[in-house]
């Protein structure tokens, strides 16, 4: 009888204003061994330097998303502001979505891409930010039993988008940002996303 292959895993982080401090404290404690390719979209506008900040406190090497760019497990893909970034197979597009024009990158557009092909594969987070931007994805994560989790709206700067999600969606949990970056460190133990050293 043939064993069933290793389910492949992802993490998808969203956020919008306020979310730089929590996305540099979650993505400080990944493990360096990490069995999963990590993708960051925080909006703003093409001369965005997120890529250069995230890089001096994250504990896996940061690249600024390019078009076709493969997803590599233990490599922090960070999308480019003022496009959006989706996933297909087991790369990323860059370019413009008339249906999710509102945001740029939508943090929507990922989050659902990530759902349609990692399945229940995806682990979500959503940041601080404003509006709803992440509503509609997570909802495709917990569709597709992947794991959302969520910062807690009082702790974030601007919570709307994140009260947005907790509001609308089954979040599997709402916590604390250095809180999310302990669950995030026991869901890759749990779920079989480290590799063996």
């Amino acid at each position: 009888m043939s064993q069933a292959p290793d389910p492949e895993y992802i993490i998808v982080i969203g956020a919008s204003a306020g979310g730089l401090k929590p996305m540099s404290e979650v993505l400080s404690v990944l493990p360096r061994n990490l069995n999963a390719p990590v993708v960051v979209a925080i909006h703003g506008g093409h001369l965005s330097k997120l890529t250069e900040v995230l890089t001096r406190t994250a504990s896996l090497p940061v690249r600024k998303a390019t078009d076709g760019m493969a997803l590599e497990p233990g490599v922090i893909a960070v999308c480019p502001g003022g496009e959006h970034t989706r996933i297909e197979g087991r790369v990323l597009r860059l370019g413009r979505a008339p249906d999710a024009a509102r945001f740029q990158p939508s943090v929507d557009l990922l989050f659902r891409s990530a759902a349609e092909h990692y399945g229940a594969g995806t682990v979500a987070v959503v940041l601080s930010g404003n509006l709803n931007d992440g509503t509609a994805g997570a909802q495709a994560v917990h569709e597709a039993g992947g794991v959302m989790l969520v910062q807690l709206p009082r702790e974030a700067d601007y919570p709307s988008m994140p009260a947005s999600v907790v509001l609308h969606d089954h979040p599997d949990a709402v916590l604390l940002a250095e809180d999310i970056a302990d669950r995030l460190r026991e869901l890759v133990g749990a779920r079989g996303l480290v590799r063996a050293i």
